[in-house]
């Protein structure tokens, strides 16, 4: 019996058990694939381990470990990291290299996988100070689409999702503040879970916009999303704005029949064709009275004014604040320009629009607390409205970013989690098939019903285009 190259981490568990593979085996298994998708597209990693320092720590693991049926929950799971986040040894550089520096330390997210056996792999290439949802602004290079390289792997975890989506590594640890896991997940035909606002640490992650940070996964599983999310979800009291996940035990199951909402009209025609198509396809699914499931009526009006908030008032000023120091030494003359406006964009604002801004992200909030208590218990929206050509961003760089985010920036404002989960797909212009993808969303704490509920959905809803025949 052989090994199936598989890196689904059931299919790795089961491997190890028989002893069809090592971790030996799946490191050189990993590092020859990483190598020949570096030809086809050289801008997924900014740092890739050595070989050496790899098989290494695969044979460290064999080891430790050599005739114990019990083994550590990730053991020999390879896997890669954004590169905003803390890794001792490694250069953080944000894709950004006048702001890079070596990490002394490890960021615990990182560490608590390496502490349940998971290989690094590498860092991954992001869009410039984690600013952005198209892949587009790194000085490394713009990652495609796996399924088409004429098309934009969204962000701003880029590299994450291709080093995923390629079948280079198991999971990747990610953030996401503004759908910067949702998005490349859409496009990548993969899982994006945004759990609980601070039930993982970002101690070690540099931040973007620190009070909307959430650390976060990419896998091409809900399973093995969660056997991530349950080694890094942890209550680090360092963290200033941690919070236990235990507070969120008393939430209730799912009722018989689940509550759910979709974005108002008007917003849904800002689909593009082919999208506004599969999405009618999943909504026919969603609306059969087999699933379970029943459409409600309710007001979407504060996802929508908090997801204006994100860019469009003063709430921008924390990615000055993130990155204040660096600015006064270097100024904005040696950042993608897209960011660099975006900066600019945040200089004008005062201490009371500050104040009002956040008043207003509070009745916001509320409201939208209110929606799920009488109305909602699950919100589903497509993930984005379209999919760009890379060509197509680069005419309209801030333009083509900013439509992206219409049904994503508002979750971590009015603390939601979320689940990105590949439906449907449709046909581009060269025949070929893409991923389309919905979000389901719900407030704090249901990260668990949220993906069990993913769970009993996806085999019932429009099967999305895979990798396996490219």
């Amino acid at each position: 019996m052989t090994w199936d190259e598989d890196l689904t981490i059931p299919a790795l568990r089961e491997s190890y058990a028989s002893g069809t593979t090592t971790p030996s085996k799946v490191v050189e298994t990993v590092l020859r694939r990483v190598g020949k998708y570096a030809r086809k597209d050289p801008a997924v990693w900014i740092d890739v381990v050595s070989a050496s320092d790899a098989l290494a720590r695969a044979r460290e693991l064999e080891q430790a470990y050599d005739g114990k049926e019990e083994k550590p929950r990730l053991f020999g799971v390879p896997f890669s990291v954004k590169n905003s986040i803390d890794i001792r040894g490694f250069r953080t550089t944000v894709a950004c290299p006048s702001f890079a520096y070596t990490a002394q330390e490890t960021a615990p997210v990182v560490q608590r996988c390496l502490d349940e056996g998971a290989i690094l792999i590498g860092t991954t290439n992001l869009e410039q100070f984690a600013t952005g949802l198209t892949g587009h602004r790194s000085p490394y290079g713009t990652p495609r689409s796996v399924f088409d390289r004429e098309y934009t792997s969204g962000g701003s975890s880029s590299g994450s999702a291709v080093s995923v989506a390629a079948k280079l590594v198991s999971f990747s640890i990610g953030s996401d503040t503004a759908g910067s896991i949702r998005l490349p997940a859409v496009y990548n035909g993969l899982i994006g879970l945004k759990p609980t606002m601070y039930s993982v640490s970002t101690r070690g992650v540099v931040p973007a916009s620190k009070t909307a940070d959430c650390v976060s996964v990419l896998a091409t599983t809900v399973s093995d999303a969660r056997a991530a999310l349950e080694v890094i979800r942890w209550y680090d009291e360092e963290d200033t704005l941690a919070r236990p996940y235990s507070v969120f035990d008393h939430l209730p199951t799912w009722p018989d029949t689940i509550r759910f909402g979709i974005p108002p009209a008007k917003l849904l025609a800002k689909l593009s064709e082919p999208y506004a198509r599969v999405w009618q396809q999943v909504l026919a699914n969603l609306r059969d009275p087999e699933s379970g499931m029943s459409q409600s009526d309710f007001d979407y009006s504060p996802f929508e004014d908090a997801n204006a908030i994100m860019y469009g008032s003063s709430f921008v000023t924390q990615r000055l604040v993130s990155f204040d120091d660096y600015l006064k030494q270097h100024g904005t003359s040696q950042l993608h320009p897209a960011v660099a406006a975006i900066f600019e964009k945040s200089k004008g604002f005062t201490a009371v629009q500050a104040y009002q801004d956040q008043f207003r992200l509070l009745e916001y909030k509320r409201r939208v607390e209110h929606e799920f208590r009488d109305h909602l218990d699950v919100l589903i929206v497509p993930t984005t409205v379209r999919h760009w050509k890379v060509e197509e961003v680069d005419v309209d760089p801030l333009g083509r970013n900013f439509q992206l985010g219409e049904f994503t920036q508002f979750a971590n404002l009015v603390d939601l989690c979320a689940i990105a989960i590949p439906v449907g797909s449709w046909i581009n212009e060269t025949g070929r098939a893409m991923p389309f993808g919905i979000t389901l969303l719900a407030p704090a704490g249901r990260d668990e019903p949220l993906m069990q509920l993913a769970e009993r959905l996806l085999p019932n809803l429009p099967k999305t285009a895979t990798t396996d025949n490219l």
